[in-house]
């Protein structure tokens, strides 16, 4: 079998089955990144000597109960890894070799998973972007900011990769690439070690090439943390039952067409309205729903948080090393800095009556269906494109998930996304995973 292939869990049976050894799957993702990364430039750092001596020291093929073990990790460059340079996506942070890892760094660990590498992020998780290319054609953008952990995933690099998103940071590259991208109800995975961008969007998620391998993976880094408050909500569920059961009946779908829904393609468009008449003519109830005019300040909403939140985290950053941040970064930080404390109040008293409208429409409803992107990655690396897609499900810390749909005429992947209510990860899983299975779409891997 090509091992580079296996997602998540069909790696864990084969390890428990004794049929591959973790130096069989690291020597196989090492192989397959030796021929395929020249081109793709999914990762910021990679040594395939620290890569194999850490499978050795797992035991080679001493197999453990944990349950990512021997599973090889991408880990995006904006969070903390110890040892191992983390740049955050700028030469400010070159010589950067942090002394501890991450929160969430530290969970994959002691749970039997090994660090590959770390995978190339825009500058400082915003829009100014990195060296990656889009697997399936590298022409093109793989999205970001968590560019290298998406296109890392989709060419066979690793299994499953860590990313993060303060607005389409996790869904848009996923649906770029043609992988499965998860981004839990905001607080679910610590943020401690990963470089803040807005303390009120921040979200750790995960890439996977199966909504299973998502939520297996996406389970073992949740959980409270003393130093993240985000972690510590009362009454949230940052657990998830893996593996997903399936639904007992279809799923009760909400077609939302968000005010942005104009920017998506005519194949974009094309192809969302053919997966909800399949989804439907699989038994699910589905009724589409306006949201109400206010949300078509949404995104200035945004706007407004996290360009405040943005001066907060940056006051040093911009302090010592303005000069030499990209125009993107500063221009936001301009903004940030005109944002009067009474229009920011503004902003998160909207953000508010945004979820409680949200959670009201959930009433009637399992799961969101939307666009993830306006259509398949935009042609050039100048951006990685629009988040006006993504950011309404970010702000409101709702979770989501983006499974491929389909292809576009260019041959590059078009995607699906299915938004749950706040906390309820476990059912928009479960949804996500009926529309997996019922849309039947399988791209296979990039570059094959």
């Amino acid at each position: 079998m090509d091992l580079h292939a296996l997602g998540l869990l069909d790696a864990l049976r084969a390890l428990r089955e004794g049929r591959i050894t973790v130096m069989d799957l690291i020597g196989a993702c090492s192989r397959r990144i030796s021929a395929l990364d020249s081109e793709i430039r999914a990762w910021e750092w990679f040594e395939p000597s620290r890569a194999m001596a850490e499978a050795e020291e797992r035991g080679g093929g001493i197999l453990g109960d944990l349950p990512l073990f021997g599973i090889p990790v991408g880990v995006k460059d904006i969070i903390n890894t110890r040892g191992i340079p983390t740049r955050y996506g700028t030469p400010i942070f070159a010589s950067h070799v942090p002394t501890t890892s991450a929160a969430a760094v530290r969970r994959l660990e002691a749970l039997g998973g090994i660090v590959m590498g770390k995978t190339v992020t825009t500058e400082f998780a915003f829009r100014h972007p990195g060296k990656t290319r889009n697997p399936w054609n590298t022409a093109h953008t793989p999205g970001g900011s968590s560019s290298g952990s998406a296109a890392a995933v989709a060419a066979g690099f690793v299994p499953v990769a860590i990313g993060t998103q303060t607005l389409g940071s996790v869904i848009r590259p996923a649906a770029f690439c043609g992988v499965v991208g998860y981004k839990p109800t905001f607080g679910a995975i610590s943020r401690t070690g990963v470089h803040p961008f807005s303390s009120t969007l921040d979200t750790v998620g995960v890439f996977a090439r199966s909504v299973d391998d998502a939520a297996w993976f996406a389970a073992c880094l949740m959980g409270p943390d003393s130093r993240d408050e985000a972690t510590l909500v009362r009454g949230a569920q940052h657990t998830l039952a893996v593996p997903l059961e399936p639904l007992a009946q279809a799923p009760r779908l909400a077609v939302v067409k968000t005010a942005k829904w104009p920017l998506a393609s005519e194949i974009q468009q094309a192809n969302f309205n053919e997966v909800v008449a399949t989804l439907k003519d699989a038994g699910a109830p589905v009724r589409e729903v306006p949201l109400p005019r206010a949300f078509e300040d949404a995104w200035e909403v945004v706007m407004t948080i996290m360009a405040s939140d943005a001066v907060k985290s940056f006051a040093l950053v911009e302090s010592r090393h303005r000069v030499r941040l990209s125009p993107a970064l500063t221009e936001l930080l301009d903004r940030g800095h005109r944002v009067t404390p009474e229009q920011y109040a503004k902003a998160r008293t909207k953000r508010e009556d945004y979820k409680r409208w949200l959670d009201g429409l959930f009433d009637g409803a399992d799961a969101i269906l939307t666009v993830p992107a306006p259509g398949e990655a935009p042609e050039g690396h100048a951006n990685t494109g629009n988040a006006s897609f993504n950011s309404l499900w970010t702000q409101t810390g709702l979770p989501a998930i983006t499974i491929p749909s389909g292809r576009g005429p260019r041959g590059l992947p078009l995607g699906l996304q299915i938004v749950g209510r706040y906390r309820e990860d476990q059912r928009a899983l479960q949804v996500a995973r009926w529309c997996e299975l019922t849309l039947g779409v399988n791209l296979g891997l990039a570059g094959d």
